[in-house]
């Protein structure tokens, strides 16, 4: 089977794109342009979650179906679409992220 990278990314990088720009321009708040990629990531999680785990059972039970492919295919896909999603949550939490990544001291002597 053969799987598209390019396809579901598109509308995901447009996306994100369109909804950071609108919070740069201030034509959105932040907390909106977030919590749209909060309920964009919590949505593909769910469903490629819940696709996944079908396909867990439909596999310790030995059912065949033109349905385990199609629902492999969407799988996959949106965990492509996930680890995009991925990316812009860590684009938007960098500055808090650093606060783990990076100590204070490391910090402060940085910013001198």
């Amino acid at each position: 089977m053969v799987y598209d990278m390019l396809i579901p990314s598109i509308p995901f990088i447009g996306g994100y794109l369109l909804t950071y720009s609108l919070y740069k321009l201030n034509l959105i708040k932040r907390a909106v342009h977030i919590n749209i990629w909060n309920m964009i990531i919590g949505l593909a999680f769910l469903i490629s979650g819940i696709g996944g785990f079908i396909l867990l059972i439909l596999l310790e039970m030995g059912f065949k179906s033109p349905l385990n492919q199609q629902l492999l295919y969407w799988h996959v896909e949106l965990g492509v679409s996930m680890v995009l999603i991925s990316v812009f949550h860590f684009h938007t939490y960098w500055k808090s992220a650093r606060k783990i990544f990076i100590s204070q001291k490391r910090r402060s002597n940085h910013k001198a």
